[in-house]
């Protein structure tokens, strides 16, 4: 039985002034600006405050991190087929619900811990770690997870051959507002106390659930509407087939461009969360100091947001194997760059590296799917995908510090991810867009 999701309210896209997809562009980019308090950028600014308050250690904290990071990829797929049946703006209302009741929860996080300490008789850390594991979980589920895929899968819904256009405007927003977010939470922080800026935050959602009812609509179809706003003939300079045949979840997992591209994206958020969580360790051993280790991610954003409007602009006239294989080899210099470091060279291949990677990440993860597999089944099989990426994430801190404790350096984690990625690069070279079959 079909889903109502009444697209008309509380207005008709249809009537709206210009093609409704470039609203849906705006509201999409606010949509994953306004996941930050989930992701890992909006985590650490909080780190030192709550080990202080729930008395935690840093070990301890990162490994309820880590575990609620885990939890939250093994439902991800699930997530995504509640998007496929219900739709972006349902899927994005329940989880900006779910993440301002949680932003609201870790605002007493250590009240709560007390409570429940006196009236279990159970150790206050002992009582905050298990609280905390599951908080963790419950914001990278909504934050991360479910409102970054609702928005980015809405955005690719509402544009065909204007895909890669609409995706480099809004990539280049969130580049922005993902940069200025640790020092726009630290000002909150400064200005009140940690407790408060999360009841801020969580009352800043609380705004975006009303601006996603009124603006997020799932996809042009139901309004009456095309993707790009008309039928755009096929043009000589275009590279690809577009999407004809639409792929479910079942149909994805057996073939090997879905396990390439998924590895691939996901290899991005393991090396770039394992290298931020221990960037000062890493660059104290290779002889540089904590401004320098922080000084390399300003020139790096600067080569991603390049990198990203480029890739997204020419992903429209090209096939993506391509883009894949550059950003690989910007995967494979910035393992070189970790594993060489301590030379001069090493500091600039990793910048550069970590520039094209972050880059072309944006493209692929958000171009990839439609592209290959259709927009029937879109939340599935990146739910699936978003999956192992978070997954990664989890386990990128723990993978590197061990790696650390064990040799006294870093290298061998750049070592190891560069073989993956030569792997990975050997099987993108015999890649063939499912749709040519």
């Amino acid at each position: 039985m079909p889903i109502k999701r009444h697209p008309n309210l509380p207005f008709a896209p249809s009537k709206f002034p210009v093609f409704y997809g470039w609203m849906a562009m705006i509201a999409a980019t606010i949509g994953i600006i306004c996941s930050i308090p989930g992701q890992t950028i909006g985590v650490s600014v909080f780190t030192d405050y709550l080990i202080d308050a729930l008395q935690l250690s840093r070990d301890a904290l990162s490994s309820a991190y880590l575990i609620g990071t885990a939890m939250s990829s093994l439902f991800l797929t699930k997530a995504g087929k509640v998007y496929d049946k219900f739709g972006a703006r349902f899927t994005a209302i329940l989880a900006a619900c779910t993440l301002g009741f949680t932003l609201l929860l870790f605002s007493i996080s250590d009240q709560m811990t007390e409570s429940i300490s006196s009236w279990t008789n159970i150790s206050f850390s002992a009582i905050s770690f298990v609280l905390v594991s599951a908080l963790f979980f419950m914001l990278r589920f909504s934050g991360q997870g479910v409102l970054t895929l609702a928005s980015r899968n809405m955005l690719m819904k509402w544009f065909n051959k204007n895909r890669g256009l609409a995706n480099s405007i809004s990539s280049a927003i969130q580049s922005f507002g993902f940069a200025v977010a640790p020092l726009f939470v630290a000002g909150l922080i400064n200005s009140t106390d940690w407790s408060a800026a999360y009841l801020i935050m969580a009352a800043i959602i609380l705004a975006f659930i009303v601006f996603a009812y009124i603006f997020f609509r799932d996809n042009p179809e139901e309004c009456g509407l095309v993707p790009d706003g008309k039928i755009i003939k096929e043009k000589k300079t275009k590279a690809f087939n577009d999407s004809n045949k639409q792929f479910t979840l079942r149909e994805a997992k057996k073939t090997s461009i879905f396990w390439v591209y998924a590895l691939a994206i996901a290899f991005s958020a393991f090396f770039i969360t394992g290298f931020t969580f221990n960037v000062v360790s890493i660059f104290e051993i290779s002889g540089f100091s904590e401004q320098k280790a922080l000084s390399m991610f300003i020139p790096a954003s600067l080569i991603s947001i390049v990198a990203a409007l480029v890739g997204n602009v020419i992903s429209d006239y090209m096939p993506l194997k391509r883009l894949l294989i550059i950003y690989l080899i910007g995967c494979l210099f910035s393992c070189f760059g970790l594993s060489f470091l301590s030379h001069w060279s090493g500091y600039y291949v990793l910048i550069l590296g970590n520039g094209v990677m972050g880059g072309l990440f944006s493209v692929l993860a958000a171009i990839t799917w439609p592209r290959f597999f259709g927009r029937d089944h879109l939340g599935a099989i990146s739910g699936l995908a978003m999956s192992l990426m978070v997954f990664g994430s989890a386990l990128a801190p723990l993978f590197f510090s061990r790696i650390f404790t064990l040799t006294g350096s870093y290298q061998l984690a750049g070592i190891a991810g560069g073989i993956l990625v030569i792997i990975l690069l050997l099987f993108s070279l015999k890649l063939r867009n499912p749709q040519e079959d």
